[in-house]
């Protein structure tokens, strides 16, 4: 696979405040409408009635959008509105479920609306659908829609939590933790911001696609997070955003190439997948992508904003307290002058053999002796060359090498 960003030159984290003004943007657009329009609750979270009718003749799929067009253009005519599904059956008769929206009035005044409901219905979908007849019908309440309502809102809640508390086991630290869950929560209002523009109904569906996205987005933020923690060991001198800058380009062809595989299946499913698949196929495409964008944009980003401050806090502490500082950049100076110091004590003394080692010590010796010094007189009148290898030579071991020779 031909990796297209490992090793270009490219400061994404440098570039964190615009990637932030995107996101932002995104949100506060999203959160207007749904200030001034709101969502568009199915029946599911505001009550309704479910109407089953059973149809005289199996429905092709490629029938069924046809079907469904014409279905919703006769209970239109009437004054009713309602969402349309097509149930199959796999022995018997293929099933048509109308969903119809009901006012939130008293539970005796709802069960007379939706008997005059279902008497328009049967009357407008006979005309066009020959044979139906009404198999069952039922309402929901508008208290067991708000249960419903709490619990998409606590499991999406518990969701987030388990995540934070997981990745602070992971990486030990609750900035790591915090960055992933600001992503998530980025994912979640873009998301809800989408629906608000678009209008699209919000049902039991859309929570299972918010839950979806939520462990996809956290998903690829785990493999960011961890290139970032493999990084830190390796690269000793860098700072933490040229660590993390690294890290992104060596793990973005991964999450692109991921996302835009999801996103060609989601493409398709919502164009060949019915109209019944559109609002949870919809709703998948728009979390994708955000969580793909949340995972490199987002959420590296807000752990460098983070470390950054936590190494500028340590740092006003230490020279507060009078030690010098321990940043990245006096350990990459020194860390740099280690490596050419030894650099150049390699280069100035040239590498011997075992004999000519033996026979110099042996000459040194002689010259020390003649000249009635000791080995380690007339090293001290010599001057070391500066950055070069110093070995003590112990005295036995000569004594030995002339005992021996």
């Amino acid at each position: 696979m031909v990796d297209l960003f490992r090793g270009r030159k490219w400061d994404l984290v440098g570039h964190r405040n615009v990637w932030f003004a995107i996101s932002l943007t995104l949100i506060l657009t999203g959160m207007s409408f749904w200030y001034a329009r709101g969502l568009n609750y199915g029946i599911d979270f505001t009550g309704g009635g479910l109407v089953a009718y059973k149809l005289a003749e199996r429905v092709t799929p490629g029938e069924e959008t046809e079907t469904l067009a014409v279905a919703r253009a006769a209970i239109e005519e009437v004054g009713v509105e309602a969402r349309l599904q097509i149930a199959r059956e796999s022995g018997g008769k293929d099933q048509l479920l109308v969903r119809t929206r009901v006012p939130a009035v008293a539970e005796e005044r709802q069960g007379e609306i939706l008997d005059e409901q279902r008497s328009k219905i049967f009357g407008a979908l006979a005309g066009v659908l020959p044979g139906i007849t009404e198999q069952s019908s039922e309402l929901v309440t508008p208290v067991v829609s708000k249960e419903l309502m709490k619990k998409a809102v606590w499991a999406v809640a518990w969701g987030c939590l388990f995540i934070l508390a997981w990745i602070r086991l992971r990486y030990f630290d609750f900035k790591w933790a915090g960055s992933a869950l600001l992503a998530l929560v980025h994912d979640v209002l873009v998301l809800l911001g989408a629906f608000a523009i678009t209008q699209r109904e919000v049902n039991s569906p859309f929570v299972a696609a918010a839950l979806t996205v939520v462990g996809y987005s956290v998903h690829d933020t785990i493999v960011i997070f961890d290139r970032i923690r493999e990084n830190l060991r390796l690269r000793k001198g860098d700072t933490f955003a040229e660590t993390a800058n690294i890290s992104l380009l060596e793990t973005m062809a991964r999450s692109v190439n991921t996302v835009v595989t999801v996103l060609f299946v989601l493409v398709a499913v919502y164009v060949l997948g019915g109209v019944s698949l559109r609002n949870f196929t919809f709703a998948l495409l728009v979390g994708i992508t955000a969580g793909g964008y949340s995972s490199i944009f987002n959420a590296a980003q807000m752990l460098v904003v983070l470390k950054n401050r936590e190494e500028r806090a340590i740092e006003r502490r230490r020279s507060a307290e009078g030690r010098p500082a321990r940043g990245a950049a006096p350990r990459r100076a020194a860390a740099a002058s280690a490596r050419g110091a030894r650099t150049r004590a390699v280069s100035r003394v040239p590498a011997q053999t075992p004999n000519e080692a033996a026979v110099g010590g042996e000459a040194a010796e002689g010259e020390a002796a003649a000249g009635g010094a000791t080995p380690g007189e007339a090293g001290a009148g010599s001057t070391p060359e500066p950055g070069a290898r110093t070995t003590r030579k112990k005295p036995k071991a000569g004594r030995k090498r002339k005992r021996r020779f």
